[in-house]
């Protein structure tokens, strides 16, 4: 079976499979502190914030600083967090995608989180009709 790589090595097959409600719950859900995202300003220089779901992620990068963002950016940090923990490969590899420069970054990622959770949150309810 053919597959896709993104950079830091992250696969899955072309075709997107479709997601069942365990998998949109878990993507949706929390984790607990050990697993949480922790924000960095820069390399040993935590900022003291961290997100424990994709709706806090959304929220947080309202807030935190261009620097912190850029940082973890650049090295595939949120990429990487959200495939390997929140377990949504398909909002990793779009955001993999994505070539902005720093003012825009805040932005881009806040609207494509946020699409994100709204493409989830209406899967879900129409997997709950089909139920």
């Amino acid at each position: 079976m053919s597959q896709i790589s993104i950079k830091n090595g992250i696969k899955e097959d072309p075709l997107e499979r479709s997601l069942s409600r365990e998998d949109i719950l878990k993507i949706l859900g929390t984790v607990g502190y050990e697993r949480a995202f922790h924000f960095y300003e820069e390399l040993a220089t935590p900022n003291g914030e961290f997100a424990v779901s994709l709706a806090d992620f959304c929220c947080k990068t309202k807030k935190l600083s261009s620097k912190c963002l850029a940082f973890h950016f650049e090295r595939c940090d949120f990429q990487n967090w959200i495939h390997e923990i929140i377990g949504d490969f398909e909002l990793a590899r779009r955001l993999n995608s994505i070539k902005v420069k720093d003012n825009l970054l805040r932005a881009t990622l806040y609207a494509l989180v946020k699409s994100r959770i709204n493409e989830l949150k209406d899967a879900w309810s129409v997997l709950l009709v089909l139920k």
